[in-house]
């Protein structure tokens, strides 16, 4: 079974190596590869560094690398790096205030030939013609898996210059913890990925080596991308991002306008899942009636609808009062909504400082963490 890394791993694995060798970084669609660089650029052991947009291998062509300048007066031509890269007359290696680079070449594995064959010495070498990038500068760079047929190719020479790693997809709880609270993601998206986490599990899970091989990907899991399969679309962590965007912005639009939308985003067979917690949320007590009577506001039954109402809540929550009010109202949740909502909020930094200051929250969270490591 190949080893694979998540997102923490692989941008600390850039961090110490990145300066003397390329990490390559493959991983399926829409699972944070190029997001990579946003992490890496917020990291204070880059706070200096000229960060460049991701440069997308595909849409490289003749004169976005390279042109050749001509000093007649020496006899000579010339390399001139493209801009894009950071490198320039007043920023390259031995020139007093450069700046290093942190740059990411994105799609790497989908470019022409010719275009690898360009960009190589970037990848080694940290040079383009004569330009070489300031000490300390890191590149790395992007792809897809081979085995999702999206025409991914590296020849074996290029790699054998470069350190291979795969990115796996998140868990649901890393997903949820890392980035989903931290973007506040619409809570009936949060809720259905409690409930059906295996919308993270990846095809590779199926196959040969694979801890489910044997399975039927089709039969067991059809949220996903099937390699195998004609679909139109699958879920992914980007598109449940996107799915995010359109529950929060589609309050105007009706339910059949709002399917059609999620079916063209994360596939149907996920739509029909996500559409039933979208209409527990129709259903749930607004949030002005919990916070006017936390103790007499009825807590709904359905156990789809507590989890929802759960992350629902922890967004919604502005002010210490809110906290406290909200606090009280979970407190008469079953023990494992109430083990789920003190989870969440304490990942949520933001979150837990207004609920820290909660009285109810403090002596439920306690009650929560005994039962825990009971």
């Amino acid at each position: 079974m190949k080893l694979t890394l998540n997102h923490k791993q692989i941008a600390e694995l850039i961090k110490a190596v990145g300066a003397d060798r390329t990490v390559l970084v493959q991983g399926e669609a829409g699972t944070g590869k190029t997001t990579l660089l946003y992490a890496l650029a917020k990291d204070p052991h880059f706070a200096n560094y000229h960060v460049v947009a991701p440069i997308d291998c595909t849409q490289l062509s003749d004169g976005s690398i390279w042109v050749p300048d001509i000093d007649r007066e020496a006899g000579v031509s010339r390399e001139l790096p493209n801009e894009r890269f950071g490198i320039s007359k007043g920023n390259h290696h031995g020139v007093d205030g450069s700046q290093p680079i942190l740059l990411c070449f994105d799609e790497i594995a989908k470019a022409r030939q010719y275009i690898k064959d360009a960009i190589a010495p970037l990848l080694y070498e940290h040079r383009s013609g004569d330009y070489r990038m300031p000490k300390g500068s890191v590149v790395f760079a992007c792809t897809n898996l081979g085995a999702e047929g999206l025409g991914d190719t590296m020849q074996g020479h290029l790699r054998d210059r470069i350190i291979d790693v795969t990115l796996r997809k998140p868990t649901a709880e890393e997903w949820t913890e890392n980035f989903a609270m931290h973007h506040d993601l619409h809570p009936a998206i949060l809720a259905c990925v409690q409930e059906y986490p295996q919308v993270f599990e990846s095809f590779t899970d199926y196959e040969a080596d694979g801890p489910k091989a044997g399975r039927d990907l089709a039969r067991d899991n059809p949220y996903i991308f099937n390699p195998r399969a004609t679909q139109d679309k699958w879920a992914t962590p980007r598109s449940l991002h996107a799915a995010s965007d359109i529950l929060h912005k589609g309050g105007a639009l009706d339910n059949d306008t709002i399917t059609a939308a999620l079916n063209g985003t994360i596939g149907r067979a996920y739509t029909a899942l996500l559409m039933a917690y979208v209409r527990f949320g129709q259903s749930l007590p607004a949030f002005s009636v919990i916070l006017a009577d936390p103790a007499g506001t009825p807590v709904p039954v359905n156990p789809g609808a507590k989890v929802m109402l759960a992350f629902r809540l922890i967004q919604q929550v502005k002010e210490r009062q809110e906290a406290e009010a909200v606090s009280q109202y979970m407190a008469r949740f079953p023990g494992e909504m109430k083990l789920l909502f003190a989870s969440n909020v304490s990942n949520n930094t933001k979150k837990m400082g207004l609920f820290s200051r909660s009285a109810t929250f403090t002596k439920e969270l306690a009650k929560s963490l005994k039962v825990l490591n009971a």
